[in-house]
């Protein structure tokens, strides 16, 4: 995987070559050097690739070409050192307003940095000679067809039909369903197409085998036949005569030979106006069912069938397009079926795990996340174990070596491998990326997104930014199977992500053999393994809750990435020492560390793109954060800064400026927000993407800067004045691709005037107005892509929802103290994508109606501390609600919604309804699904 620093390297080429015109320098890195190692390390990328699709294909190399690879690998990194030394003794950008200062603080920066750029020169001699020694060794592998033995020969693939009934424990409505599907399908005579997706090892195949390989199943059948896709070498060809050949033999026919017409025709011809039964196991790239098969499978409407199972969502759904197709997800087993299936493996003379080994065994199982596979052969693995605790406890403790080491486990890491093979080379960095988190760790999409981007693993294209590119990356990773979503967004985004332990195990092991992060302390890692660790050429830090103690006494000076997650204390001593040898980082994460002061020691890392203190102590940020002239993104959130100097002006490359703080006790209230104040000047952050929450100065000077950042996609702003609206309207209105709009009053009686907003941005999705409105303005009505919106204390007289019902996308609606009215009425042609419903604090209201046609979608409710409300009239029309939650409603609406209340038929359909009471600042439950009440 040499191609992530190559990649890396190259990257950085891109950004040297405009420096250097600026500069008096080229004697020591002059603009041939810089051509010939991109050149170079363009042709490694080239000769990386083909090696890694020969690994594909033969799942080994060479020693030599591992040698090889290494050296790349380590030539690509020292290229890389070397520019961003250049880099961070070359001038930055200057912040200067006048000619005279700039070519002043110009020269005495050249004064200060000359004699380290002159050491340049022989980094560079070094590295043409290693760059000549490796494009000599590279060149005897050719095409790499000298490395690998690659049979041209087609093997048939017939998976073996004799399966253990256990396999399939927990699918059996699963089972059940795919059989009807092939056989009946309510008589369909059209070709149907059946798609099986789920992660490696979630039982795909073997539920698929247990149903093909039935006789009951294939006489119903004129042929049949099973190929596993991703065996084939990637031949297309192959996979067809494979294929071919398999439906012959399943006729007792000879094989129809080349006639030389294509084998996709004759493949076509064969199967026209035979019913057939096909399955195309491990599909892994889209473009074989798109441009081959979907047209090599004749449909002769004679009831034949097509059975897909791939890893990944959208070949899935691509290839279960039509009406009649249908696709199943397997997402894993749940508990019971689990242990079900971990006992009967382990334990396989009566099933029961001894009670001495249930705690540890219970650990075991947890770890294997509800995959088959894993459950499967890491059972089968403690099979023939004596039944000593300490001896399974130590398998669970080395589970992550074990599943590398041991060859009955092999089948799990075969899997990952297979998948992570196939990824492109800024998908693995982007993969490999979350084995910086500890396990069980669930990072946060736009964190993990401004960390990609600023690694460099995602970059700006022609018609998207750089965020979105990274946020493609990680929606492929999920279609993939690789991560997994925590928690969905109410828009059906991924809120929190994580990859499955077991994959964390994989891509640990995969950074520790590409050197791509070093994590401390690695698990099980004795003393001598940390000191093995501070002597290695460091890329990417990550120190996790269980370290002692920071790794003080490593080799820092390579460090670009330093993260610290979830670590209770820090000794100040060690953290300092780290700082001090940190010299071309470029990612400083230390969000929730027990930090209470801006260390002063950052702002030496001139280089730095993204710096974030997130939920941390610090109260206040140093003039001198001015140095940090490439920084991109500053995340402040949850600390105690409540202003910023004026030198932030001066970070011309800042695209995410997040300083807000949430203090809630119970419920959110108008003080419940921090945001924080900002002095003039910050229209010169022209790259601003996010600016979110500031406060408002007295006289609105701030409102006239926002003008100029036009390329803002989210803002907030708080301790807006009625006299600040015509500004504010205006600026907005310049913020053509603004997605998020967040703005509060002063005080909750000073009102908001924002009817003069003429062309609002068109790509709003979430718009949050906070603050007293005299009317909803109009222009809300035309927001075609809005999906959230937010009316808090407006206190209108006249109901937001006829404006608001013909939001064409709108799926959720948040009411909180907006109207004075006492019904509230969703009429039937309204709401028609809303999912949440959220009414809250409307101390005059005392029905709601909602009529037939209404909100067919909505899936949550909840109302709370609307004390007058006594009706809720057609929540029994909407049947897909799942969730009714009440906080603090009247004792007599609550009582009417109970079993046997008089009101219980509207929402008897609900499966959870939830009563909370706030008593002496603890919250009762009353679960008004059955009979369980508790409190906590």
């Amino acid at each position: 995987m040499a191609e992530v620093a190559v990649a890396t390297a190259l990257g950085l080429i891109q950004i040297i070559t405009p420096v250097l015109s600026t500069l008096n320098l080229q004697t020591d890195l002059k603009k041939k050097d810089i051509e010939s190692m991109r050149s170079w390390l363009s042709s490694m990328l080239a000769f990386m690739e083909d090696a890694d699709m020969n690994h594909r294909r033969q799942r080994s190399r060479t020693a030599t070409l591992t040698d090889l690879i290494g050296k790349v690998r380590t030539t690509a990194y020292q290229i890389e050192d070397v520019v961003d030394d250049f880099l961070l003794h070359s001038p930055p950008y200057t912040f200067h307003r006048h000619r005279a200062s700039r070519k002043l603080h110009t020269f005495a920066h050249t004064l200060r940095h000359g004699l380290p750029l002159r050491g340049v020169a022989e980094k560079i001699a070094g590295i043409r000679k290693d760059i000549e020694d490796i494009t000599s060794q590279s060149s005897a592998f050719g095409d790499g067809s000298n490395s690998y033995s690659h049979s041209n020969s087609t093997i048939l693939i017939r998976p073996n039909p004799l399966l253990r009934d256990d396999e399939m424990v927990g699918y059996d409505k699963s089972k059940a369903e795919l059989m009807r599907r092939l056989v009946d399908a309510a008589g369909e005579k059209r070709l149907v197409t059946v798609a099986v997706d789920g992660p490696g090892g979630s039982g795909k195949t073997t539920l698929v085998k247990n149903v093909f390989w039935k006789p009951q199943i294939q006489s119903q059948f004129d042929c049949h036949a099973w190929v596993c896709v991703s065996d084939q070498n990637s031949d297309i060809e192959k996979i067809a005569e494979n294929l071919l050949k398999q439906l012959c033999s399943s006729r007792k026919e000879a094989y129809v030979h080349d006639d030389g017409s294509p084998v996709l025709e004759r493949l076509q011809s064969y199967l026209r106006r035979k019913r057939y039964l096909v399955v195309l196991d491990d599909l892994l790239k889209d473009e074989y069912w798109s441009c081959f098969f979907k047209h090599a499978l004749p449909d002769s409407r004679n009831g034949s069938r097509v059975i897909v199972t791939t890893m990944y969502s959208n070949v899935s759904s691509n290839c279960a397009s039509s009406q009649q197709d249908h696709r199943y997800s397997l997402p894993g087993l749940e508990f019971p079926d689990q242990w079900k299936l971990f006992c009967r493996r382990a334990f396989p003379d009566n099933g029961e795990c001894p009670s001495e080994l249930k705690d540890t065994c219970r650990k075991i199982v947890a770890r294997c996340e509800g995959l088959p596979l894993a459950i499967v052969t890491v059972a089968g693995a403690l099979a023939s174990k004596p039944h000593i605790p300490i001896e399974w406890e130590r398998f669970h403790t080395n589970l992550g070596n074990e599943i590398r080491h041991c060859s009955s486990l092999s089948s799990i890491n075969n899997a990952l491998l297979r998948s992570y093979m196939d990824l492109s080379c800024n998908l693995k960095c982007c993969f490999l990326y979350f084995s910086i988190f500890p396990e069980d760790y669930s990072v946060e999409r736009g964190r993990l997104i401004r960390l990609w981007v600023a690694e460099r693993f995602a970059v700006e294209t022609e018609d998207h930014t750089a965020e979105e590119v990274a946020e493609s990356y990680l929606n492929e990773l999920i279609q993939r199977n690789l991560v997994h979503v925590s928690i969905f967004d109410f828009d059906g985004r991924p809120r929190n992500c994580r990859v499955l332990n077991l994959v964390l195990k994989f891509i640990i092991q995969k950074c520790k053999d590409e050197n791509f992060a070093t994590i401390f302390p690695r698990e099980n890692a004795g003393s001598s393994t940390i000191q093995n660790q501070s002597q290695m050429m460091i890329r990417r830090l990550s120190v996790h809750d269980h370290c002692q103690h920071l790794p003080g006494n490593a080799d820092l000076a390579t460090v670009r990435s330093m993260l610290l997650l979830r670590l209770p204390e820090i000794c100040s001593s060690d953290f300092e020492k780290c700082l001090g040898k940190l010299k071309l980082i470029k990612v400083m994460d230390v969000q929730g560390a027990p930090l209470t002061k801006f260390p002063k020691e950052i702002t030496r890392f001139t280089l730095v793109r993204y710096l974030s203190f997130r939920e941390t102590k610090i109260q206040t940020i140093p003039s001198s954060i001015e140095k940090l002239s490439y920084l991109e993104t500053l995340d402040l959130k949850q600390t105690e800064v409540t202003e910023l100097p004026k030198e932030i002006s001066h970070l011309h490359n800042l695209c995410h400026l997040l300083v807000y703080k949430y203090n809630v006790s119970n419920y959110v209230d108008f003080e419940s927000v921090e945001g924080v104040k900002l002095h003039e000047g910050i229209d010169k952050l022209t790259l601003l993407q996010n600016l979110s929450l500031v406060k408002v100065d007295r006289k609105g000077r701030i409102l006239k800067d926002l003008k100029g950042l036009i390329h803002l996609r989210k803002l907030g702003l708080m301790g807006l004045k009625q006299e600040h609206c015509k500004d504010l309207c205006s600026a907005v209105q310049e913020m053509k691709s603004l997605k998020t709009l967040d703005v509060c009053s002063a005080t909750k009686e000073e009102f908001l005037e924002l009817t003069e907003m003429i062309s609002p941005p068109s790509t709003l999705q979430r718009l949050y107005l906070k603050g007293r409105l005299q009317t909803l303005p109009n222009w809300i009505s035309n927001l075609d892509y809005l999906v959230r919106i937010g009316l808090k204390w407006s206190k209108l007289r006249d109901s937001p929802l006829q404006i608001l019902k013909c939001l064409r996308n709108l799926t959720e609606l948040q009411l909180v103290d907006c109207f004075v009215g006492e019904e509230l009425t969703f009429e039937a042609s309204g709401f028609k994508k809303m999912k949440i419903l959220t009414i809250e604090d409307l101390t005059n209201l005392k029905m709601i109606v909602i009529e037939n046609g209404a909100m067919p979608e909505l899936k949550q409710i909840s109302i709370r501390r609307c004390r007058g409300m006594m009706m809720l009239l057609g929540l029994d029309k909407l049947i897909k609600v799942e969730e009714l939650t009440l906080y603090d409603m009247a004792d007599e609406f609550v009582a009417r919604l109970r079993i046997n209340g008089d009101d219980r038929d509207w929402v008897k359909h609900v499966p959870l309804i939830h009563s909370f009471t706030l008593r002496d600042r603890c919250w009762s439950l009353e679960n008004l699904s059955g009979s369980v009440s508790y409190s906590r």
